[in-house]
This record gives structure tokens, sequence and C-alpha cells, in this order.
């Protein structure tokens, strides 16, 4: 009795390793965008490559920021 529930749990342990194992390698993540090349699509600049976007993002974030938290702190606080 105990032989046969052994070989069970070991049937049902390599399935399940299995089904892991065929999971991981059938998850095919996507790769990085290439910064580097031109951009795609309609909306594109002549000569503009894909990370121009992402770096004029973070330079406006980098000018706005003094100008949001001096707007924060005039904002009066919500009673609690």
């Amino acid at each position: 009795m105990w032989l046969e529930l052994r070989r069970g749990l070991y049937k049902a342990t390599a399935i399940i390793v299995g089904c892991i194992a065929f999971a991981a390698l059938a998850a095919d993540p996507k790769p990085p965008a290439k910064m580097e090349e031109p951009m795609a699509g309609k909306m594109r600049k002549p000569g503009m490559k894909q990370g121009d976007v992402k770096k004029e993002a973070q330079k406006k974030r980098r000018a706005m920021k003094p100008k949001l938290e001096n707007e924060e702190k005039e904002m009066p606080r919500a009673p609690k």
C-alpha cells in the first residue's frame, strides 16, 4: 500500500515539475526597445530616435517638479 502511494506521489510530482518547466520555457519575454533605432509611426519627427521621447519626458518632469511642489505646499490641508 505504501509503495503504491509513494509511486503515485512521484508521478504527481513529475507531472507538476514538467508543467512548470513547460510554462517557464513557453513564456517568451518581450525584448527591450532599441533606443538608438529610428522611431516608427506617423507622429515621429525626422531624425528622431526611440530614446528621445523618454529623455524629453524626464527633462519636462524635472522642470515641473519645483512648480508642483510649491503648488502642493500652497494647497490647504483636507480635514480629517
